[in-house]
């Protein structure tokens, strides 16, 4: 089975969060290569680079530039392996697919911009969507998509 991985959830492959374990149990039962959109990178790369300078509960940036290096140069190591591999799609259809599902749910549904865009990649032949996002994974649940919840 092939699944669509929203960035959230990727995230927690590459630096670590307290679902991090539980994340890496659920790659696992889906077939390689992990496949990485250009939204997904940009997404990841951006809230990792954010996490260096946001201040987290003890008032320490909630990642270090070392811990953010780590991650970056793993999932560096993961691209050139070939466990991630970079997901070609057409941004058109995926646009056209996300305007459909707003038409469809956007007046009755509540969902952001970004998780409509995620949910419609499923129209590029994916099996399940999985997310860490409580949000993203009811819309999908209720788009009529089989979406599986990290839990936090």
């Amino acid at each position: 089975m092939r699944a669509y991985f929203d960035s959230g959830f990727l995230f927690k492959l590459y630096w670590q969060e307290a679902n991090t374990p539980a994340a890496q149990a659920i790659v696992l039962n889906y077939q390689p290569p992990i496949l990485l959109s250009r939204f997904n990178e940009v997404e990841m790369l951006h809230v990792a680079r954010r996490k260096t300078w946001l201040l987290g509960p003890t008032g320490q940036p909630s990642l270090t530039a070392a811990q953010f290096q780590a991650g970056l140069t793993l999932l560096e190591q993961d691209l050139a392996t070939g466990i991630l591999a970079r997901l070609e799609v057409d941004h058109e259809e995926v646009f056209d697919a996300a305007l459909e599902l707003s038409r469809k749910h956007g007046q009755t549904i509540p969902v952001k911009t970004a998780d409509l865009l995620h949910v419609a990649m499923m129209e590029f032949g994916f099996d399940d969507f999985i997310t860490a996002d409580r949000q993203q994974h009811d819309f999908a649940t209720r788009a009529g998509v089989r979406s599986v919840f990290l839990p936090p």
